[in-house]
């Protein structure tokens, strides 16, 4: 319990005190960045206690279960907090290396931290709520960083769309709690299970649809390509690599997890909507010449690809997704951080990272999509299988060629912003040499989800 609140308080202790200091102040930004590594710590220490046979919950309150707000830690949570902390740690120390252009974006990157990490460790509907709307509001803050006109314009754009996706959210928590008189994650699933309980058809096409939204999955994609391309390259590497994960997780907890039952009947349609995606996504990418909507294209089909191990479904499919998900979080933030710079390392850390989107061997890529081929193919889905080899052909074409291409306009040669994204970008070829730790883990993720039962 000690661990989880000080994963969940640190970030926002910290925030609230580097809220009124200047952050463009060296001695504010590190200490932030001092403060989320000790965070990522506490994400590193927490997962053994998370895959133990008791994962560490508590009660707010100490009320009981269904009128106070539980918390809880299991493997999938802690695997979510401590790559998003990794992903928001390497951003902010790109940014300080850089130079910080304002007083507020440490703590910003800080309360984003705190929400995410909120969301990833509640075990109620409502709660998870209000940390993806504290979340939000972080991001829509952190989305106009710069002040340029092309900044402001991502904002908006970026506010938008996802209060949008919000409203849907909340409409279906409401649905929740008036069909099943609970918001305690753990009793809708049981309550899912209880004979002659109604269907969830509605509210559970309202959370994809919401969650949808935030991670960017056709046919809610269309403002990524407008925000990645107009935000500056460090808060694109938040949104992709950090923000999106909340999506996400959200879809493996409601789907794989809430509601189990709606996973099983939704599969054909998941499938068909993964697919469209990973087709659209890498077409689209590959036809683009701006770096970053080649960038936000292919991580439209990486969300494709998610959803189409959700379709497969079972064990195999949830872990398949769940890989995919950790993965495709550094991969996008290598890549995106890689283009803000020029020089050797930063054009190293580009080809790692794409080679790893691609799925070529000895990267973690190839290791998430080969457990995903392996769950297709062993449930007879050659078709979706056919669909996973595709996109990594055409990913490696579109992003080859724009590894080709000169940098933009922003981008200058800093050998020590190079050189950290090159290490960012080394722990997929780490994870992808050595892969029995990303797979075990993601196993043990995917067997606390109901719907691997």
């Amino acid at each position: 319990m000690s661990l989880m609140l000080v994963v969940l308080g640190g970030p926002w202790v910290l925030a609230g005190v580097l809220a009124f200091l200047d952050g463009r102040r060296p001695g504010v930004g590190w200490t932030a960045a001092v403060g989320l590594a000790g965070v990522l710590a506490a994400c590193a220490a927490l997962v053994p206690e998370a895959a133990s046979a008791h994962p560490p919950e508590f009660v707010t309150g100490k009320w009981p279960v269904g009128v106070g707000i539980r918390m809880r830690a299991d493997m999938l949570s802690a695997v979510f907090c401590g790559v998003s902390v990794a992903v928001l740690l390497a951003a902010l120390v790109f940014e300080l290396l850089r130079g910080v252009r304002t007083r507020t974006f440490p703590a910003l990157v800080l309360f984003l931290a705190a929400g995410l990490n909120g969301a990833f460790l509640t075990g109620d509907a409502f709660n998870f709520y209000v940390f993806f709307e504290l979340s939000m509001t972080a991001a829509f803050a952190l989305a106009s960083y710069g002040g340029d006109p092309a900044h402001v314009r991502a904002a908006f754009t970026f506010v938008m769309v996802n209060l949008v996706g919000s409203v849907l959210f909340l409409s279906a928590v409401v649905m929740l709690y008036q069909l099943t008189g609970t918001l305690d994650m753990g009793g809708v699933s049981e309550w899912t299970r209880t004979e002659g309980a109604r269907p969830l058809d509605v509210p559970g096409a309202l959370l994809l649809s919401a969650l949808g939204v935030k991670v960017g999955l056709f046919p809610f994609h269309f403002w990524a390509p407008a925000v990645y391309r107009d935000t500056g390259p460090t808060v694109a590497a938040l949104l992709a690599g950090a923000l999106a994960n909340l999506g996400s997780y959200g879809l493996l907890r409601f789907g794989g997890d809430v509601l189990p039952p709606m996973l099983e009947y939704g599969k054909e349609v998941l499938a068909v909507l993964g697919g469209v995606s990973i087709v659209y996504g890498s077409l689209l990418a590959l036809s683009r010449r701006d770096a970053r909507e080649v960038l936000a294209y292919a991580s439209i089909a990486q969300a494709g690809l998610l959803l189409v191990a959700l379709g497969v479904g079972g064990a195999r499919g949830l872990a398949a997704a769940v890989a995919l998900a950790l993965v495709g979080s550094v991969d996008k933030a290598a890549l995106f951080l890689a283009l803000g710079e020029e020089g050797r390392p930063s054009r190293a850390a580009f080809a790692v990272a794409a080679f790893s989107t691609a799925g070529v061997p000895l990267s973690a890529g190839f290791v998430a999509k080969a457990a995903l081929l392996r769950a297709a193919l062993g449930t007879g889905q050659a078709v979706l299988a056919g669909l996973v080899v595709l996109s990594s052909a055409l990913s490696l074409l579109a992003l080859f060629r724009t590894w080709q291409h000169e940098p933009g306009e922003e981008a200058r040669h800093r050998w020590a912003t190079g050189v950290w994204v090159l290490v960012l970008a080394l722990t997929v070829v780490a994870a992808g040499a050595w892969p029995e730790p990303l797979l075990r883990a993601s196993e043990l993720a995917a067997s606390g989800l109901g719907g691997a039962r």
